[in-house]
């Protein structure tokens, strides 16, 4: 969850938001409405998440029509994934919240999108929350407030090390900086709550000065309310809604069911080839897949990577967020729409619980769901679902107690392990500098150009990056073809990176980014 931290002890404006599907979208571009073996294109865009959407919109708006979106599910929205439970209750297994919402000229896209599709909005604060360790509830008030200062702290430090172009640390180093030293398994509970909930990693696997940066863009950048999605017929509207604008329910521009095996680029054009049998030839290609899918070789490019290339996609990190579902046939638990459990052995165990079933949420679904992150996230895609079920209920009993009844249905996705995703969303990590960063963003000559949430400097892991990456890779290549490639082309977009973070920032990052 890439939540806004600001001061604990006030009660943040974080609304609800309802999305709706349109079903009749789903079977867009069937797999078979295109029978040739061979396709020729002037853009292929490889996935069909919102990075893909919005750059083929873009390209649309720009007048070029002549492009084609490969996609390895059998439906548009990559990340953006929904499920419904054995009750019947739908639940997002991918992103959940808007986050910065902003207004007029400094809108966010995604809250922008959310208006378009008139979608409704219920406060969620994160602040409604009860705590509890092994024996129940349990008093956490200092440990959060502690944490939430040192954290404002935290964000100072990093504005002032930025202008005076010092160089980068651990997080953890950060946080020491602002004063903050976690000496106790409650201090651990309420630092994951308010760190590694938002990153998926700990401070410790975290760059200091990046994710200050991130978290200021965007809730500096836009504004620090968040809105959470919730509604039956799935987040993934807003990026279906954007695709129906300019593709035609049985386009053959689309190719579902096709994931990507090989690329080949040269300096006259990229052919692609998919399981699915389709050898795409195109004189440019946008590869939105995520670092996770970059870094484990489920792709192979010919000729390979130049090593500039690689390191920048293996320095990135990726970043696992499961959210694991629970439905009862009561409800037991607090009242509250959050609960944190500090384990007293080990740090993120089953740490952040929130309850759907609330009047202004999802009443009587009796639905719980925990969150676990990086490590945890991992360990339990490994192990028996059983087991899992086990180690939950017994968090649970030591929180509300024995006599709490048995769950109907577990469930959660394996993001870690999901061939098409490999993790949930990126994350800067530490010994990451800006100019290899660029490296991630750059193109392969001016033919094979890459793209994704975990390419923007500002909004990295969040769908705002996506959505601002495919926008400006379409324009990029569109110049590329009408306009001829130039040197300053990727310094020209407002997410470059060049040097050291001291220089990366034009006079409106800087009021973005520190408030002034």
């Amino acid at each position: 969850m890439r939540m806004l931290y600001s001061t604990f002890r006030t009660v943040l404006s974080l609304t609800l938001c309802a999305t709706f599907v349109s079903s009749s979208f789903k079977t867009v571009g069937a797999a078979n409405a295109i029978n040739e073996k061979v396709v020729k294109t002037r853009v292929a865009i490889l996935g069909g998440g919102l990075t893909g959407i919005i750059a083929g919109r873009t390209l649309h708006e720009q007048g070029l029509e002549d492009f084609v979106i490969v996609e390895g599910r059998h439906e548009l929205g990559g990340r953006m994934q929904d499920v419904a439970l054995a009750n019947g209750v739908k639940v997002e297994l991918g992103p959940s919240w808007i986050q910065g919402l902003g207004e007029g000229a400094t809108q966010n896209p995604i809250y922008t999108l959310a208006l378009k599709n008139n979608l409704t909005n219920v406060p969620s604060p994160l602040s409604d929350l009860a705590t509890f360790n092994n024996n129940g509830p349990v008093n956490m008030e200092k440990e959060l407030n502690a944490f939430s200062d040192a954290f404002s702290t935290y964000l100072a430090v990093a504005g002032e090390r930025v202008l005076k172009e010092q160089g980068d640390l651990r997080a953890r180093v950060g946080l020491s900086l602002s004063g903050y030293r976690p000496r106790t398994y409650l201090d651990d509970a309420a630092e994951y709550l308010m760190f590694d909930f938002q990153f998926a990693y700990p401070p410790e696997e975290t760059s200091f000065l990046a994710s200050a940066l991130n978290f200021n863009f965007t809730y500096n950048g836009f504004s620090p309310e968040n809105n959470l999605v919730i509604d039956q017929r799935g987040f993934k509207t807003i990026a279906l809604t954007e695709a129906a604008s300019f593709l035609d329910r049985s386009d053959s521009r689309v190719l579902l069911g096709h994931t990507v095996t090989n690329i080949k680029y040269t300096s006259t054009g990229v052919t692609i080839h998919t399981q699915g049998g389709r050898r795409i030839e195109a004189d440019y290609a946008i590869c939105t897949f995520s670092v996770g899918v970059l870094q484990n070789d489920d792709v192979i490019f010919s000729p390979a990577l130049p090593v500039w290339k690689q390191e920048a996609i293996d320095g990135m990190d990726m970043g696992t967020f499961t959210k694991i579902y629970l439905v009862f046939n009561t409800t037991f638990w607090s009242p509250t729409q959050f609960q944190l459990y500090a384990d007293p052995s080990k740090r993120g165990y089953y740490p952040v619980w929130e309850s759907l079933d609330l009047p202004i949420l999802l009443p009587n679904s009796h639905i719980i769901l925990a969150t676990v992150t990086n490590r945890e996230s991992i360990r339990i895609e490994r192990q028996s679902v059983e087991k899992t079920r086990a180690e939950m209920m017994t968090v649970l009993r030591s929180m509300y107690g024995q006599h709490i009844p048995d769950p109907v249905q577990i469930l959660f996705k394996k993001w870690h392990s999901d061939p098409l995703f490999r993790g949930s969303y990126s994350n800067w990590g530490t010994s990451y500098p800006p100019a290899v960063f660029n490296n991630l963003r750059a193109p392969l000559g001016t033919r094979l150009w890459f793209a994704g949430e975990a390419t923007s400097f500002r909004y990295y892991g969040y769908l705002q990056g996506a959505y601002f990456e495919g926008m400006d890779v379409a324009k990029n290549i569109v110049q590329c073809l009408w306009g001829g490639f130039s040197a300053t082309l990727l310094n020209n977009s407002h997410h470059a990176v060049v040097g050291q973070y001291g220089k990366t920032f034009l006079e409106e990052d800087r009021h973005l980014a520190f408030g002034k």
